[in-house]
């Protein structure tokens, strides 16, 4: 059995950060769960010194450290060999946890335990649902997790998040073993390498539990690389979505079905470039139902494209 309060690493990664820096670092102070280290990663910021004022004014109440740009992958790959915990999670320094979000995912982690001593908890790996908020902390968008298993299964939890992006980065809790086992964030990925690290995991064999409480606000604004960088995030996205249809296709129990679930998945995220290469190479000449799929195709497509749009709005959001 597990211990009942191993130290949680709460990784704190920031670029330019000084205008949300310190309420990222004051709602992981305020953690109900005590047996925490906060670790403060200034990824090579140009800010004339502001993130790192912030950052140093918390003394020892943090660990702070500085090192040359490299994204935010590189930074929590720094903080891994830096961390003294044995589980971490990845707090962006415009995010913000609720006080009680560790307690309770460390608390989920002891009920496994009691109730499965067999259980691998090394392989194990939480999430929680998220809300959304703006520049002010103003919810915008309140998920629906009512559908989603505590126990999920590897096939339908990417399926999943291809539909409705449910696997939100900081939410995450996750061992420190895993870091050994599927190695670290790739560097050479630099606005989805925390979606491809899931997928890795689960392609893995870890065992992914959801928590439907709201413990993570994620905050939307115009500075997000995936607002500032949108030819490269819509490229990475692709090219990643492309990958995982091959592993997805060559996963044991994948049928074609499921194959169907994922490509309609990517019309309603408007991949398109990746929704024709799983047509063209796994369902072509498969299909049971191909003017069936055909509608729903259509159907999933105009989904996305009123999504698309609506995206393209948000990114103009004009930024405080």
């Amino acid at each position: 059995m597990m211990k009942t309060d191993p130290i949680v690493s709460i990784i704190i990664p920031v670029y330019n950060g000084s205008n949300f820096l310190s309420q990222a670092i004051e709602c992981a102070l305020g953690q109900t769960y005590k047996n925490t280290e906060i670790l403060v990663i200034n990824d090579g910021s140009t800010d004339n010194g502001e993130s790192e004022k912030i950052a140093l004014s918390y003394g020892d109440r943090i660990r702070y450290f500085h090192k040359e740009n490299g994204g935010v992958s590189s930074a929590l790959n720094y903080a891994f060999k830096k961390m003294n915990g044995e589980y971490f999670s990845w707090l962006s320094h415009d995010d913000l946890y609720y006080p009680e979000k560790t307690e309770i995912q460390i608390s989920f982690l002891n009920q496994l335990a009691e109730e499965n001593p067999d259980m691998d908890l090394k392989k194990v790996v939480l999430h929680t649902a998220t809300e959304s908020i703006d520049c002010d902390g103003k919810v915008i968008k309140t998920p629906n997790y009512s559908d989603l298993p505590v126990r999920e299964n590897t096939i339908d939890t990417i399926i999943g998040n291809v539909f409705n992006y449910r696997l939100s980065g900081c939410s995450f809790l996750l061992p420190k073993a895993c870091i050994a086992d599927v190695g670290e964030f790739r560097e050479d990925i630099r606005t989805v390498s925390d979606v491809e690290y899931w997928y890795r995991l689960l392609f893995g064999g870890y065992q992914f539990y959801c928590i439907h409480r709201i413990l993570v606000k994620n905050r939307s604004h115009g500075k997000q690389v995936g607002k500032t960088k949108v030819s490269l995030f819509d490229r990475e996205l692709d090219e990643l979505h492309r990958d995982i249809a091959d592993r997805l296709n060559a996963y044991p129990g994948t049928d074609t079905k499921d194959m169907e679930r994922f490509y309609l998945g990517l019309k309603k995220r408007g991949i398109t470039g990746a929704a024709e290469y799983t047509f063209q190479k796994y369902l072509k000449g498969e299909v049971t139902s191909p003017m069936s799929l055909h509608f729903k195709a259509i159907w999933y497509t105009a989904l996305g494209k009123g999504r698309t749009i609506a995206r393209d709005l948000f990114r103009k959001i004009k930024v405080k």
